[in-house]
Formats: C-alpha cells, structure tokens, sequence
C-alpha cells in the first residue's frame, strides 16, 4: 500500500518531533490480537533527516526521530512511504481433523491489520534537557541544532 506519511507543525514555535508507530492485528470488534505484528512491513526511510532508535523499537512499535529543528509552519520529510503484508501470511493454515474430514481455515482470515503514528514535539529551548525531561532519552544538540542520540 502507498502510505506516505510526514510530520507538519502547525504550531506557532519551532520544535523537535518523534513519531511512534505501532502495528498490530484487530479481531472485528477492534480488539488487538496476539497474531504476528512483524508480517506487517513498514518501508521506513531513513537518511532524510530520521533516524530509528533501535533500542526502543520492537516487533510491535518502531520510534522514529526527526534529527533536525521542525520550525513552525513546516513539514519533515516522508518517513514512510508504504506498507505490506508479508506473503507468509497466506502459509498461517490451521489443520483441523474430524474423522475422515479434514479442514484448512487461514489463520489471518477476519481480521485487519493497523497501524497508528503517535507525534511528540519537544521545545527547542534547553533541547536537550526538554528531551530528556519528556521522552527520557539522551541526546546531542549540535551548533547547528541537529540531534543525534546517545
């Protein structure tokens, strides 16, 4: 699917952003199940100004930052630009033998997958403290304003 997604600050100040995306499968009434998250692929851009913090990301969620200043008004770079189910969805067949009859029924079948984006913006002002105050992580703050974690 082409999922192209970016940050916009419609904010009045500048700031720093990180966006969480978590996968995940639904049964029919919306309710997240213990199917495999990984078999839904996000196609995350890095190299544009984002950088994954790999020591926050798991098979469920991936913690993307924007390493530069976002100013007001603004908008990042695309960090995403698609998703896909991996094929091994369709080998998830679950055998069941009755007798002399036997039946295949997909484990998948039914349910939807879905992905949410959580955006966090932190002051530029004191930006590393801020940071580290809001999202409890380490940064550098470079003369230049970008970041890189620690």
């Amino acid at each position: 699917y082409d999922e192209k997604l970016s940050v916009q600050n419609s904010g009045a100040i500048d700031n720093y952003v990180r966006v969480t995306l978590r996968k995940s499968w639904q049964d029919e009434e919306g309710k997240k199940t213990e199917l495999s998250p990984e078999l839904i692929e996000l196609e995350v851009l890095e190299g544009n100004g984002w950088v994954i913090d790999d020591s926050a990301s798991t098979e469920e969620r991936t913690v993307l930052y924007y390493t530069g200043i976002l100013p007001a008004g603004a908008q990042t770079p695309v960090f995403t630009d698609g998703i896909s189910i991996n094929p091994m969805v369709g080998t998830k067949v679950i055998k069941t033998v009755e007798g002399d009859v036997v039946t295949y029924e997909h484990e998948y079948d039914g349910y939807k997958f879905v992905v949410e984006a959580d955006v966090d913006a932190v002051q530029t002002h004191n930006a590393a403290d801020a940071i580290k105050s809001a999202w409890g992580v380490d940064v550098a703050v470079s003369a230049d304003g970008s970041l890189s974690l620690r």
